[in-house]
């Protein structure tokens, strides 16, 4: 199957259930196997098309994140950031890769972005991962 139990990136014990997480678990357990020891920090991410609409989601979000959003919900392209402790921690992308793809890299580096660059649409989102 494709679940998994593992300490995630925070140190917490998790049961992940989608693919991408089952694959990247079995790279990493069989480099342990053949003696190349390694420290798995990936970035959990699903996504799920329904009807016209694209849902990307990477990171693991918690209630207690400060949310941030980015674009128009009306418009049906919009992200919502998770912030925990100032570091982007999750994000949710509807119709908006863009946002989606800089968020999970920005989740992967620990960034710290300020609230207000990453819910302003006029600043290019390359220029917010830069």
């Amino acid at each position: 199957g494709d679940c998994t139990k593992h300490m995630g990136r925070e140190g917490i014990a998790l049961r992940l259930e989608c693919v991408q997480n089952a694959i990247d678990q079995a790279k990493h357990a069989a480099l342990r196997m053949v003696g190349k020891p390694n420290t798995y920090r990936e970035v959990p991410w699903f996504w799920s098309d329904q009807y016209d609409l694209k849902l990307q989601i990477a990171g693991l979000a918690r209630p207690t994140d400060r949310l941030v959003m980015r674009g128009d919900p009306a418009a049906r392209k919009f992200a919502i950031f998770h912030l925990r402790d100032g570091a982007v921690a999750a994000v949710e992308a509807v119709n908006a890769a863009p946002e989606y793809l800089v968020g999970r890299k920005l989740i992967a580096d620990g960034a710290t972005i300020a609230p207000e660059r990453l819910s302003d649409t006029t600043i290019p989102m390359k220029s917010i991962a830069a």
